[in-house]
């Protein structure tokens, strides 16, 4: 298994401007895909009988641009916490410990660090 990525704060800085334009297309896809294929839904529940979508390969295009947008993220090495929120951590070391450097949808850069396990609610300043 690949070690975990640790940025400095200048590294994750970097990927910001990357982060504000494909964050908004895969918050626009999940939405897509939740909203804009009602017929998805009904082949879904009909699956077991065989049943089948005219909006399956509309759907099936839109799925493929999307996890191909959230590997781009993931290929980075930056961890994904909430696309609907437009979260994103960056693992990195602070004193000596491990920490996520915090980034939050429309954001110019990385103002905030958190422990591990506090999440979003324990963000502080840098």
């Amino acid at each position: 298994m690949p070690s975990k990525k640790l940025f400095t704060l200048q590294e994750a800085n970097a990927f910001v401007p990357q982060l504000l334009e494909c964050v908004p297309k895969i918050q626009k896809l999940a939405a897509s895909l939740n909203e804009d294929f009602p017929d998805i839904k009904n082949a879904r529940e009909k699956a077991k009988w065989n049943g089948g979508s005219e909006q399956g390969l509309a759907y099936l295009k839109a799925v493929l641009k999307y996890n191909g947008l959230m590997g781009k993220l993931e290929e980075i090495g930056c961890e994904i916490k909430g696309i609907r929120e437009g979260l994103i951590d960056f693992p990195s070391i602070r004193e000596g410990r491990e920490v996520y450097l915090c980034w939050k949808m429309p954001e110019k850069e990385i103002l905030f660090w958190h422990d591990l396990n506090a999440g979003f609610a324990g963000r502080k300043p840098i």
